[in-house]
């Protein structure tokens, strides 16, 4: 509404982000028309506004035009202070962009993550400790039936993959070995390289492979989506120890799952094995008889003992990860990834590990 001497301009109601696209348009629209005079913004009747209303506000009061001001009026003192709280150069300033981390910089805040990502796994790796000796210590602190069930879904479901996986890495050792081996007339000295290359390397390693990326996405993604919805939070309110009711049935299932899919996948890599050398005319029985003079009870040991402590590893880190799974559905599929990922390179790194000490 115009007057003789001066424009008005009248906010009123709620202005908002869903109602003030249509005000501020047309409050433009008036001062444009009116460029020469004097214009008076009546906000008395203004009940409440959010950050976009303070933002119209802002830009109205922000307007230089000589000769032609631009006067608010009847503003309630508590929005006239959130509007004066802005600084009109502030919007002629060109936001600085983020400055480029330099070599050195970025090295040191990598190796400060990794540092205390280490430190956190310890301090984990302390409190898993603790609460499997008060499980080894005291009666009833173990739940057998979720033991069983973690085990069943890990180990049970997990055999025939496992079997697969298994019988393939036989069947590729003795034929790969088995092609060089043949040029030099030293064909049955393969069924030593795939003897010792099941029982102590490749049967555990691949199996915690399998096992970290079926079990140990799974352990995070539970625990991670229990972490999103409160759950664990929840737990720790009824005076439970995370660690104990979610974290110790996990450990001790993998644990003991782990080395009985070894088991099986040394089998069935045996039998693949089997197969190929008969290919290269070296019989079952003269395969069986050449295996028990090349392996020997150590090398069925060392590889369950590597098959145990990768099930503890992946089983840790998992839980670990979904322990520490931020806000969101996002966050529970970078802690799978997360947990997958670094169970493989803690598998590989243990493992040379295992061989630098036992060789």
């Amino acid at each position: 509404m115009d007057g003789r001497s001066a424009a008005t301009i009248v906010l009123e109601g709620r202005i908002t982000a869903y109602t003030a696209a249509p005000i501020w348009r047309a409050a433009r629209q008036t001062l444009a028309r009116n460029s020469e005079r004097p214009v008076v913004v009546d906000a008395s009747r203004l009940v409440f506004i959010d950050d976009v209303g303070i933002a119209l506000l802002f830009d109205l009061t922000r307007l230089q035009r000589p000769g032609a001001p631009v006067e608010i009026r009847g503003l309630a003192a508590k929005f006239a202070a959130l509007v004066a709280a802005y600084d009109p150069k502030d919007l002629a300033r060109v936001p600085r962009g983020k400055a480029q981390a330099g070599v050195l910089e970025s090295i040191g805040r990598t190796t400060a993550q990794h540092v205390a990502y280490a430190r956190r796994m310890l301090d984990f790796a302390g409190d898993c400790g603790a609460a499997l000796g008060l499980a080894f210590r005291r009666r009833g602190v173990i739940r057998w039936g979720e033991v069983l069930g973690v085990a069943t879904e890990a180990g049970a479901n997990a055999v025939p993959i496992v079997l697969l996986v298994g019988f393939l890495m036989g069947v590729i050792i003795a034929f790969e070995i088995g092609l060089v081996a043949q040029q030099f007339g030293a064909v049955i000295f393969v069924v030593n390289g795939v003897g010792v290359a099941m029982l102590r390397e490749l049967g555990p390693l691949m199996t915690a492979i399998v096992f970290s990326g079926r079990t140990g996405a799974a352990f995070a993604a539970q625990i991670g989506t229990q972490k999103v919805n409160e759950e664990v939070n929840a737990i720790s309110t009824f005076g439970l120890d995370p660690i104990r009711f979610l974290v110790l049935p996990r450990l001790i299932a993998a644990a003991v799952v782990v080395p009985l899919l070894s088991v099986f996948a040394d089998v069935v890599g045996l039998f693949g094995g089997a197969l190929v050398m008969a290919t290269f005319d070296v019989g079952f029985l003269q395969f069986y008889s050449q295996l028990l003079g090349a392996v020997t009870a150590g090398d069925f040991v060392v590889g369950i003992a590597k098959a145990a402590v990768f099930g503890l590893v992946i089983a840790a880190i998992g839980c670990e990860r979904g322990l520490t799974t931020g806000a969101g559905a996002t966050s529970v599929g970078l802690s799978a990834t997360s947990a997958v990922v670094t169970s493989i390179v803690m598998i590989v790194v243990i493992d040379g590990i295992f061989t630098v000490l036992l060789s």
